[in-house]
């Protein structure tokens, strides 16, 4: 049998220490030996401590960012906002069956048909299960407060009902009925102050057109017939409403009367009363020009776009924030993100105002839009107030923290050397 060389190895190197005498050593040459050794341990321990606190302090930061994004997704802001961004709701929105979601800051009909109201103090989505509602192209309106909606409830095979939300309890009234006969609404238009709501419908065979009011707080609507053609509808608090025709021209029916012709020019329609109830801010169509239609003088007023600002826009009121500043929707025509908001004027003069890009709109859900002007807080007069708010948040960038944390690991495994180096 053969012996591994390895062994024969150990067993000559033991027979030649045991005949051999040690050498004497100095015991300064053992105790310098046993410092070194033990420096060379808290070397590497110091290197250890070292990446892990940098690791450490990195990931402390970069998880302190994601915290800070997910609770500003989730803030909630004192007294509610319009959101900068309103965007089409995601496709998994799970349905919302409690309609108390609470004050909202705006409302839509989604690209599904679905009705959706954004909540004003944290701006989350919700998907209404509301009853009655068809996911045909109906009408969903907010009231300026953002307390009330009002939808066309398509629960009646044969007649017409119109329905009212309070969002902050959830009770739902009827407030219009008819149930001689299915009407097409094409529109649906809330009071400043949220009394009056009034709409324009069509018969289904389109013959004939009507234009409803209701006070909701008394629950005695009416209707009355207009030409063919009425395509929106502005109402005032005191109940006048002013009806736009698809054709051209305005129509003005006061409370308790029909509606007569005060404008017969084409390419604009109703939007909006101002809460004096003197001027509407009315729709237009691939302009650079917004216009008001001033009951009191029966004029139509203009306010032109100033120099490179906006393209030739297709313009649609939102709303008033006080007697003079008007809100509205101005949908860029060559597609993209579709919609921004506007503040502006009737007029130019010495206090006229234009504020653009307040807040922006996706396309697929513009045509339907409405949103609680009041929650849009009053000019203070500088350009730079945000009259919108960003729920989600600017997304931080984390790449300079992640390069100091690898460089500060790296100037302190280079101290490390030099001490090494220096001391070892």
């Amino acid at each position: 049998m053969t012996t591994r060389p390895d062994r024969d190895l150990r067993d000559a190197f033991h027979r030649v220490a045991d005949s051999t005498s040690p050498l004497p050593i100095d015991d300064d040459l053992w105790q310098r030996g046993h410092t070194a050794r033990r420096r060379g341990q808290a070397f590497a321990v110091a290197a250890v401590l070292a990446l892990v606190v940098s690791v450490g302090g990195v990931a402390t930061l970069v998880t302190g960012t994601d915290r800070e994004a997910r609770t500003a997704s989730t803030e909630v802001v004192e007294g509610g906002a319009v959101p900068s961004s309103i965007v089409d709701i995601p496709d998994d929105l799970a349905v919302t069956t409690d309609l108390a979601v609470g004050q909202g800051s705006a409302a839509f009909i989604s690209s599904s048909g679905d009705p959706v109201v954004i909540t004003a103090t944290d701006g989350l989505p919700h998907r209404l299960d509301l009853p009655g509602w068809d996911q045909a192209p109906i009408a969903l309106a907010l009231s300026s407060d953002g307390r009330t909606i009002a939808y066309q409830d398509a629960s009646a095979e044969s007649g017409t009902y119109l329905t009212t939300v309070d969002l902050e309890t959830g009770r739902s009234v009827r407030v219009f009925s008819d149930d001689s006969q299915r009407l097409l609404v094409n529109e649906l238009s809330w009071s400043p102050d949220g009394r009056w709501l009034a709409w324009v419908a069509t018969t289904q065979d389109g013959l004939l057109a009507l234009l409803g009011r209701v006070d909701t707080s008394e629950g005695r609507p009416r209707q009355v017939r207009l030409p063919s053609g009425a395509v929106d509808v502005a109402v005032a608090d005191d109940g006048s409403a002013l009806v736009g025709l698809g054709g051209g021209g305005l129509l003005m029916a006061d409370p308790d009367r029909g509606a007569v012709s005060v404008f017969s020019g084409p390419g604009v329609g109703a939007g909006a009363f101002s809460p004096d109830g003197r001027h509407v801010a009315l729709r237009s169509s691939a302009t650079q020009t917004s216009y008001t239609w001033d009951t009191d003088a029966d004029e139509l007023l203009e306010h032109p776009f100033p120099e490179d600002t906006l393209a030739a826009v297709d313009v649609r009121p939102l709303g008033w924030m006080d007697d003079q500043r008007q809100v509205l929707l101005a949908q860029d025509l060559r597609g993209g993100y579709s919609g921004e908001l506007v503040v502006t004027t009737p007029t130019v003069d010495d206090t006229s105002t234009w504020r653009r890009s307040v807040g922006r709109v996706d396309r697929d859900i513009a045509d339907s839009l409405t949103i609680a002007v009041d929650l849009l807080p009053d000019l203070d007069g500088t350009s730079s107030q945000q009259l919108t708010y960003d729920f989600d948040g600017p997304e931080r960038d984390i790449s300079w923290i992640i390069g100091l944390g690898v460089a500060a690991a790296i100037a302190v495994l280079m101290g490390l050397r030099w001490l090494w180096r220096r001391f070892g």
